[in-house]
């Protein structure tokens, strides 16, 4: 059954609301942080009333979640086909986080990773909701099938591990490029086989 004209029009209409929702929702967190942003003036900058932002972002939280999702994705497309040694293709994807703080600003990027380590994060079950995490199992389980990395590593731990340490340095800001480059030293040596 097709779908009507009216019904179209209702979702177009939705999906820019929503766009405009998002748009304001970051300029709001950019400007005064996370915990500051208030969702009224983010749903007067979208000109809409406050409850509209509630039935697109049922808290703050979820459009930075969204907003890591969209910049994970474009981190993967970026990042193409992982190609070279673990130490290459994670210092490239370090690389390609650091960027997205330049795109995002410091203060959106720390909020959007300080989420990692927060209980307001909304909770998200599936891997494709993390297109970096499955990127880096992805890499990491290439590498282990070509004998790189020990057997009885679990692929998923150690991008779990890797993705954690590095957020926590990033959200805190306490890092430079060569603590990060020796983290990822670090834990490739810990990822190998010996």
């Amino acid at each position: 059954m097709a779908e009507s004209p009216v019904g179209s029009v209702r979702e177009v209409r939705r999906l820019e609301t929503r766009a405009r929702l998002f748009d304001a929702a970051l300029a709001e967190i950019a400007q005064r942080g996370l915990a500051a942003a208030d969702v009224s003036a983010i749903a007067a900058a979208a000109r809409v009333v406050r409850g509209t932002f509630y039935f697109h972002f049922p808290t703050k939280e979820h459009v930075l979640v969204e907003l890591e999702r969209i910049e994970e994705t474009r981190i993967i497309s970026e990042l193409g086909h992982a190609r070279g040694d673990l130490v290459t293709v994670l210092s490239r994807l370090v690389s390609q986080v650091l960027g997205a703080e330049i795109r995002l600003g410091t203060l959106t990027f720390r909020d959007m990773l300080g989420l990692h380590f927060s209980s307001s994060r909304p909770v998200e079950d599936e891997l494709a909701q993390h297109p970096l995490a499955e990127f880096l199992i992805g890499v990491i389980g290439q590498a282990q099938d070509g004998g790189r990395v020990r057997a009885d590593a679990d692929p998923a731990e150690l991008a779990t591990f890797f993705l954690t340490g590095l957020f926590a340095l990033l959200a805190t800001g306490a890092h430079d490029a060569e603590l990060l480059h020796r983290y990822v030293i670090t834990i490739v040596k810990g990822m190998e086989k010996p």
